[in-house]
């Protein structure tokens, strides 16, 4: 499984919105500063956060974005499926929708276990909030304390 550019840089927009949580409006400009994200693309996702309400955008002098929910609330299948339509396509899913031409006719060994990854991806992003993202210091590529704590279900 891949994870698109997309996703992780609203991930990140969104983390930096709920440090502000509850304070003024951040400008789109700071965002893309802050993250490292050009203004365009930046925008862009904006965009699709704020039609999928998870952000609130104000106009004018002291204009910004906000987070629509508390950080509890919000969630990396939230973000996940704002940006890119769904958390998991399923392999039979390209075959279904005639994507391309399915080589097994009848019944099928591994649609059961592309289905069940597809839910377990799901389940885990569902039980990741930006509050527990907030929860541990902002650092380079390590291994987060609640993070071991999941169960495979994505349950603590």
């Amino acid at each position: 499984m891949k994870i698109a550019s997309s996703v992780e840089y609203a991930a990140r927009l969104m983390v930096r919105l709920a440090r502000s949580y509850g304070q003024a409006a951040v400008p789109g400009e700071k965002l893309s500063e802050s993250e490292g994200v050009p203004i365009d693309y930046v925008n862009q996702l904006l965009l699709r956060l704020r039609r999928a309400g998870l952000v609130i955008s104000h106009r004018g002098a002291g204009g910004g974005y906000v987070l629509a929910q508390p950080p509890p609330q919000v969630n990396l299948g939230h973000i996940f499926r704002a940006v890119e339509g769904q958390v998991f396509e399923g392999v039979c899913g390209k075959y279904d929708k005639g994507v391309k031409d399915c080589h097994h006719q009848g019944s099928c060994s591994l649609s059961p276990v592309w289905s069940k990854l597809g839910a377990l991806v799901e389940g885990y992003l569902e039980n990741v909030t930006l509050a527990q993202l907030l929860e541990e210091p902002a650092s380079a590529c390590v291994k987060l304390a609640w993070l071991e704590k999941l169960e495979p279900s994505g349950k603590p």
